[in-house]
């Protein structure tokens, strides 16, 4: 005869702190996948083209940002200078970005976003704003008030 195993618990939540530990873990692992569901909907809006969702969002923010340094760049997008080195290289292959000399430091160099790009990017961006409009109409108005700052708040406690 066989004998059924049982399985014990891994870890026992005995207190109600542990447990509100818990239940606050869950609803953050809930939040975080739900905002990534988001995002993965919102990049499949517009025409992307050959670019990765990271070399658009870099993209992105030099155009609406204007030159910059690599590092500044990278900063900007949360990745380390090599990694943004390797997407502003596919970018200026493209045709999407150039360097230049920077005025007050001759040995560094400012990224550009080149006419193409800009064009490119507010393609993109229109065509995400106004699915994302079109959804945010679903929304009570202080709904969306409320999304908003509580996004921002919670951008600001990550950042910190």
């Amino acid at each position: 005869m066989i004998e059924e195993a049982t399985l014990e618990p891994t870890s026992v939540v005995d207190t109600p702190g542990e447990a509100a530990a818990v239940e606050q873990l869950t609803e953050a692992a809930e939040l975080y996948h739900t905002i990534s569901r988001l995002l993965r909907s919102l990049r499949h809006t517009g025409d992307i083209g050959s670019l990765s969702p990271g070399s658009a969002s870099a993209l992105a923010s030099l155009a609406r940002s204007g030159p910059m340094r690599l590092g500044d760049l990278a900063n900007i997008e949360r990745v380390s200078a090599p990694t943004m080195s390797r997407i502003v290289t596919s970018l200026e292959k493209s045709g999407y970005v150039v360097r230049d000399a920077d005025p007050v430091d001759g040995r560094a160099q400012l990224l550009s976003a080149t006419p193409s790009a800009q064009d490119l990017v507010t393609g993109l961006t229109s065509a995400r704003i106004h699915r994302f409009a079109a959804a945010m109409e679903h929304l009570e108005p202080a709904q969306r008030e409320t999304l908003l700052s509580s996004l921002t708040s919670l951008i600001e406690a990550l950042d910190q």
